[in-house]
């Protein structure tokens, strides 16, 4: 008889239980991921058409709307932590700073309601005049046979404030008698030459006039190179109001004796002896029909009265 093994020939039975899942193999999770995938792709599209399509000042707007301007110092606010001080270096809390509001305000409104906006653009209308009137002075003085002697008096200059004109003396002509405020004869004629011109701006104007560096030795302390360069501008805006500018034009009339030097190196040169015409950038005066006037307009001006000599200053010696 054969033996039995231990087991008696049995094997151990294993039962293998599988646990389904409801859905199918994966379930429907994936379902609900895919669908939000979709539809946030589609709203990021349609934001996508929606700037797109937008005009400037809209998205302008938007922007302006969304800037916050307004906040909580410390730890909280919009944007920011807060709380910062301005002996404290990076973006670090100062430890001094108390809680409080801080405010700002950014402009609002479309582009072209924008007060800075038309401040440019009017900018930008007075630089394309300046430039053709600075222009039409270079040419006029190159062509004009009458003005060729004069090239090196007349200098015209853009700046913040304006177009300005200066008017200078040199070794062969000067704008005044000596020590005086009477015009003479090549002042009168650069003057009227240049009220030509005036009169096609529609700037409102400043008048200033300078001296060199010499001393007034006027013998009398209540008359300088400070009273000089005032009469001499003064001078100059009546023969200009004479010659046709209109008498509400001239906003500024100064004299600043030496104190703004047109050759700084040279303070008693000639040239630092002038007058400055300056059309005041920003500010127009109501005049129908203006233009920049052409070359023959300058060289040919309308005839005027024989303009009147302005009063003599007060006595004063032979300086500047």
């Amino acid at each position: 008889m054969a033996a039995k093994g231990k087991d008696d020939g049995k094997r151990p039975i294993i039962i293998k239980k599988v646990k389904k899942v409801a859905g199918g193999h994966h379930g429907g999770a994936w379902k609900v991921a895919y669908a939000d995938f979709v539809t946030a792709m589609m709203a990021f599209f349609l934001l996508l058409w929606l700037l797109s399509s937008s005009s400037k000042e809209t998205l302008q707007g938007l922007s302006e709307y969304f800037t916050p301007t307004q906040g909580l110092k410390d730890s909280q606010g919009i944007g920011f932590d807060g709380g910062l001080s301005p002996n404290v270096k990076g973006t670090a809390k100062g430890q001094m700073s108390d809680p409080a509001i801080v405010s700002g305000y950014t402009p609002s409104g479309t582009v072209a309601d924008n007060p800075d906006n038309q401040a440019k653009a009017e900018s930008d209308k007075d630089d394309n005049l300046f430039k053709q009137s600075e222009n039409a002075i270079e040419q006029s003085v190159q062509q004009d046979a009458s003005l060729q002697q004069y090239s090196d008096n007349i200098s015209v200059t853009q700046t913040p404030e304006g177009l300005r004109i200066d008017i200078t003396d040199n070794d062969k002509f000067a704008m005044f008698e000596k020590s005086t405020a009477i015009l003479t004869e090549h002042g009168r004629t650069i003057l009227t030459r240049m009220s030509v011109l005036i009169k096609k701006m529609p700037n409102y104007m400043s008048i200033a006039g300078h001296t060199d560096a010499s001393p007034a030795e006027t013998g009398r302390a209540d008359y300088t190179n400070w009273e000089l360069s005032a009469d001499r501008a003064q001078a100059a805006r009546r023969f200009l109001i004479r010659a046709g500018i209109e008498g509400e034009r001239p906003k500024k009339v100064t004299g600043l004796a030496d104190k703004e030097l047109f050759t700084p190196n040279e303070p008693r040169g000639p040239k630092n002896r002038r007058i400055s015409l300056v059309m005041l950038r920003g500010s127009h005066i109501l005049i129908p029909e203006l233009a920049v006037p052409t070359r023959e307009e300058i060289r040919t001006p309308a005839p005027m009265q024989a303009p009147v000599a302005a009063p003599a200053a007060p006595a004063a010696p032979e300086s500047n």
